[in-house]
This record gives C-alpha cells, sequence and structure tokens, in this order.
C-alpha cells in the first residue's frame, strides 16, 4: 500500500476510529489522542501488514489497543463536545440506545461498537481485541442482555 492509498483508507475510516476509541475511553481528548496515535502507528507498521483487504480490521485492533492505553494510563474524564458528527452511521431518533451503549462497561461496550455500529464478525473482533471468539460471544450476549434489562427498565 502506498502513502497515498494509505491516506484514503485513513480518511475512509477516520470515524470509526473515533468511534471506537470514544467508546472505550469516553473523553474527547482521549479519544482524538487515540486516533492520532493509531494513525501514526499505522503508518509506521504498515510494512507489518501481510494482507491488505485486513487493513481495515488491523486499523480498528491499533484503536482499540491505543484506546485501552491511554484508558488504562490515565482515567480522567472530560465532557464531550461536537460529539454529534461522530455518531453513528443510522440514527436512532434520540439516541437512546447509542447512550445505553455508551454505558456499559469498556468490555461489553468495545464488542457492541465493532459488531453493531462497524459491522465486524465475530472472528474480526476477536483478532482485532486479541481475545477468543467465545469471550467475543459471550461479551456480545452480556453486553446486549444488559441492554435490554436498561430499555426494559425505561418503560
Amino acid at each position: 500500500m502506498n502513502k497515498e492509498q494509505f491516506e484514503k483508507e485513513i480518511r475512509t475510516y477516520t470515524s470509526n476510529l473515533y468511534r471506537i476509541a470514544y467508546g472505550i475511553l469516553q473523553n474527547h481528548e482521549d479519544a482524538e489522542d487515540a486516533v492520532s496515535e493509531t494513525i501514526l502507528k499505522a503508518y509506521e507498521k504498515l510494512h507489518t501488514l501481510r494482507r491488505p483487504e485486513c487493513f481495515r480490521a488491523w486499523l480498528m485492533q491499533i484503536a482499540a489497543n491505543e484506546a485501552k492505553k491511554i484508558y488504562a494510563g490515565n482515567k480522567r474524564r472530560a465532557p464531550v463536545e461536537d460529539m454529534e458528527r461522530y455518531l453513528p452511521a443510522f440514527e436512532d431518533e434520540y439516541h437512546e440506545l447509542w447512550d445505553l451503549v455508551m454505558g456499559l462497561e469498556v468490555s461489553y461496550r468495545e464488542t457492541i461498537l465493532l459488531y453493531f455500529y462497524e459491522r465486524f464478525s465475530v472472528a474480526e473482533i476477536a483478532k482485532a481485541l486479541r481475545i477468543p471468539e467465545g469471550t467475543v460471544k459471550s461479551r456480545l450476549s452480556r453486553g446486549k442482555k444488559r441492554l435490554r434489562e436498561q430499555l426494559s427498565d425505561r418503560g
């Protein structure tokens, strides 16, 4: 992949990178930092990408790892401004479901985001997060159960 192709792919996936980083960090500045670090690392390690058709999954894996590093390193929280431009591709009229997803624990939130919002398969999520497929399935199941419970509590 040459520099121009890399730039084109990055432009295509920037909002996806932000969405996964924000899903883990829930902080605008930290999510932006994670995206920046992701792009830098991806460019530096581009030579390690064996299959260009896996670029998206590879990039999301880097983004998740960078966000987790930031999350572990400093757990600061700040209000989010200008989040509208990074909302999911489909619209939920009141963004109720998005808010509930953002309220989940990190492990459930990241798998829900990758599966439903980024349309990754269970295998792609397992590879991106470096966890077994069974773990992905259980996190998806438990995350969906918690979302159902929260939705039913709201009446």
